[in-house]
């Protein structure tokens, strides 16, 4: 490693301790030596870490009480703008700490649309990182409360109470994320105050001012360090948000150089940002405590360019609208103006109607209780478009408050941007420029002791999606009249995980992305009834399938039935390099074509495994969606395919086979087929760590371990894989395990096939999509790493009509016909 003195790379490990306390590790990715920091680049250091942890490396000790165990933010400039930051830093240590909190020392009155009536940040971050235990374990005093013993004298007391609340709730916790209340009361003095009575030390935080120069800047962090000094409190470094993106560059470079000369570490600065600062339809409903009428909720989580009043006839507010071509504005109607919401309805359901971004309804003389307008009538249309299935669009959000239509004005005037729990596109988009602009290193480094721990769920999702962005591969997505799938292909081409290619028409799917303010035009659209492929993919179908009695015209009717075929044959053809669907369809129909087309002669058996993300573990399951009832060979075949997936995931392999027996404890036929396949499968892999017949609990415990398995295993109580018997078994555990411990269950991944096709729960969430694109990517990146080495699987034709390859002896259609089993 190469010693450097700037804090502006990337960040993306953890510290080790001080020279006299380093752990042993010779894949740390930074160490202290003075105030060097030596680092590795954030994609390596992120594998050595994963895989660091994966080893068992690492022992976890989350109450060990001699280390650092927190960080303290102090807004120094008093004007509470730090959502970014927050975010952020939690994001970054969940991602490496299996149990992060974060604390309030003195919380805000809640707003009055808080669920859990708490401070508006503790529920965001809350809700944001599913926390578990009670909200309220998260705050110290009230502010109230607070404000009253500071006034009465009672100073001491307050910092007690404090400390006894943090003392309490860290002893759960590898590290905690303190907010500073300086902002709320007691300035920069009572965080120092605060920061030296919980021993923690502190990162100073700063949000940027459009008339400030960096002087400003530099010597207002000199004046508030001083003051965290003349407390004895350790000063960790400053980091910015809201910096005018017009200067952003020039006055980071001037403000770092300054605050290196002086001794202070910058980690970075956010810029400002258009998403973060617009107001947007969800923020409205809260602050006019408004309800949501009609319309898709994800709707409401989209910012809107203007306000229209809607006070004039239907076709003059249309003409309005329609000269305002590109904008999204929010309709403000009193509640007697139905016509407004149908015909607004109405050019939403057109793809040429002039957009906005929603419609509130305001208070016409009487209460929303007193009279109906027609609401009856205007429920059943709504209820009807959504219930027919005619209409697979996004309905148009409509708003209801008992405000004034004046009052109502001049509230939405006055809002400030937030960031609430619901904002999911501001919570992703804080992640996003907290990870471009902030080096987190620059912080952690100056922690001592942080404990790294083995991998955990948080950092496996992590390592997936850097893996994922070093070689972004391309998905098909069939199902794109689904929002979900939409979304999450949004998400993933923004972030740079995989080139996404959505099936269907490019009108439809672009004026449905529009309406869901998402960014598609990263996302190639793919129309299959003008692209011009069916014959090519016919005549390939009928090569891969004449065994079977294909003919061309069978083929083609085949495909313009079902659209999961015509991505596989996109696969199979070599224009993408893996699919996922099932959203909108079942198992079968998504797993069907591709057990046709894509299974290997080299791997006759497919199978599954699911990557399942327990609270503090990641393990892997498998077969719990195929196979119903496997041989032992066949069981030998997906441990060790099994093996080779966790492996190409950053999971050691440990395999367990599993039975009610524990390496002879019981006998009979189902024991007896799973000793028989442990056998084969370490034949055929001596260099695989496989232990069986062995039962769950002495497979994942090592108590049990201890007292079930004699003479020593290298796999019994710290199994990754875990390998069941048949279908019944591995189906019925794998859901009982995620349900009954809200683990994460990604998958089934297809194991065996030529290239990845992977199946989605139709009940899935946009979260899950994206996971199990990152999964199908990286498959699809192992695979053709392996074809390079063996065989090349080219397309006839390139998707924009470039002349067709041939290597290696393909057949000119991409796919090798002796690899290929008769299925």
């Amino acid at each position: 490693m190469s010693s450097c003195s700037s804090l502006s790379q990337p960040y993306g490990c953890l510290p080790l301790a001080t020279p006299s306390m380093r752990l042993r590790h010779n894949r740390a990715a930074i160490q202290l030596a003075g105030r060097q920091i030596c680092r590795r680049s954030y994609s390596t250091s992120v594998r050595s870490f994963a895989n660091s942890s994966s080893n068992g490396k690492y022992n976890n000790n989350a109450n060990n009480s001699s280390g650092l165990q927190s960080l303290f933010l102090s807004d120094i400039s008093l004007v509470g703008q730090r959502t970014p930051l927050l975010l952020g830093f939690f994001n970054y240590f969940e991602r490496h700490l299996p149990h992060v909190g974060f604390f309030e020392p003195i919380a805000a009155e809640a707003l009055a649309s808080s669920e859990l009536k708490i401070d508006r940040h503790v529920e965001l971050v809350y809700k944001v990182f599913n926390l578990k235990g009670e909200a309220s374990r998260m705050t110290g005093v009230q502010d109230a409360e607070a404000a009253k013993m500071i006034a009465n004298g009672h100073h001491s007391e307050l910092l007690d109470r404090i400390y006894s609340a943090f003392v309490s709730y860290k002893e759960d916790h590898d590290l905690v994320l303190v907010e500073g209340p300086g902002p709320l009361m007691g300035g920069t003095e009572l965080d120092a105050q605060i920061a030296a009575t919980i021993n923690a030390p502190v990162l100073m935080t700063m949000t940027g001012a459009a008339n400030s120069s960096v002087s400003d800047y530099f010597n207002r962090a000199m004046v508030k360090r001083q003051i965290f000094l003349d407390h004895k409190v350790e000063v960790l470094g400053l980091v910015m948000n809201g910096i005018p993106r017009s200067s952003h560059a020039l006055m980071t470079s001037q403000l770092r150089a300054r605050l290196n000369d002086a001794g202070l570490p910058f980690a970075g600065a956010i810029p400002q940002d258009p998403i973060l600062r617009n107001v947007r339809l969800d923020e409205v409903q809260t602050a006019l405590q408004a309800v949501r009428l009609y319309g898709d909720s994800l709707l409401t989580d989209v910012e809107f360019d203007d306000v229209v009043v809607g006070c004039q006839r239907l076709e003059e507010l249309l003409e309005i609208l329609g000269e305002r071509p590109g904008g999204r504005p929010l309709v403000i109607t009193s509640a007697d103006r139905l016509d407004i919401v149908l015909g607004l309805l109405a050019a939403q359901l057109s793809v040429t109607g002039p957009g906005v971004a929603g419609v509130l309804l305001t208070q016409a003389g009487s209460s929303r209780s007193g009279r109906n307008y027609a609401r009856d009538t205007i429920d059943r249309i709504f209820a009807g478009l959504v219930n027919s299935g005619l209409y697979k669009g996004s309905l148009l959000p409509v708003l209801s408050t008992d405000m004034p239509l004046r009052e109502a004005l001049a509230k939405i005037g006055s809002l400030d941007s937030a960031v609430l729990p619901s904002s999911t596109r501001k919570i992703t988009q804080c992640k996003r420029l907290f990870e471009q602009y902030v080096d987190a290193n620059a912080v952690v480094a100056e922690l001592q002791r942080i404990k790294p721990t083995r991998m955990t769920p948080k950092m496996f999702m992590h390592t997936l999606k850097t893996m994922c962005r070093e070689s972004p591969q391309h998905i098909v997505l069939p199902e794109s009249e689904d929002k979900r799938v939409l979304a999450a292909a949004a998400d993933v081409t923004t972030r740079g995980l995989a080139k996404i290619t959505l099936l269907g028409d490019p009108a439809t799917i672009n004026a449905e992305g529009a309406k869901l303010g998402l960014d598609l035009s990263g996302c190639t659209i793919h129309n299959p009834q003008t692209a011009g492929r069916y014959d090519n993919y016919a005549d390939l179908l009928v090569e891969l399938r004449k065994h079977k009695g294909m003919t061309r015209d069978r083929a083609l009717d085949t495909m313009h039935g079902d659209m999961n075929f015509y991505a596989t044959m996109m696969i199979a053809a070599g224009d993408a390099d893996g699919m996922v669907s099932g959203a909108c369809h079942t198992t079968a129909s998504t797993v069907r074509p591709a057990l046709q087309v894509l299974k290997s002669a080299d791997t006759p058996l497919v199978s599954s495994v699911f990557i399942m993300c327990l609270p503090d573990k990641v393990v892997v399951y498998g077969d719990c969606a195929v196979n119903v009832n496997p041989t032992a060979a066949e069981l030998a075949s997906i441990a060790i395919t099994s093996a080779e997936t966790a492996a190409a995931f950053g999971i050691e392999p440990r395999v367990a086979m599993l039975s009610y027996s524990t390496l002879g404890s019981g006998s009979g036929p189902d024991v007896q087929k799973v000793e028989e396949a442990v056998a084969l499968a370490k034949a055929r892999r001596p260099d695989l760590k496989i232990e069986g017949p062995i039962q769950y609990d002495a497979a994942i415990d090592p108590k049990v371990a201890a007292v079930k398995v004699h003479g020593g295993s290298e796999v019994a109580g710290q199994a990754t894989v875990f390998v069941f018997p048949d279908l019944n078994t591995g189906n019925n555990t794998y859901k009982a395990v995620q349900q009954s411990s809200g683990a994460i269950a990604m998958g089934p991944i297809m194991q065996g096939l030529l290239k990845p096709v992977n199946d989605l729960s139709r009940g899935c969430t946009v979260p899950d999509i994206i996971n199990t694109i990152c999964v199908t990517s990286i498959q699809a990146s192992r695979l053709r790493r392996g074809n390079r080495q063996s065989v090349d699987v080219t397309p006839a034709q390139s998707m924009d009509g470039g002349a067709p390859s041939s290597r290696n002896g393909s057949n000119g259609n991409g796919i090798i016909p002796p690899r290929l089993a008769a299925v």
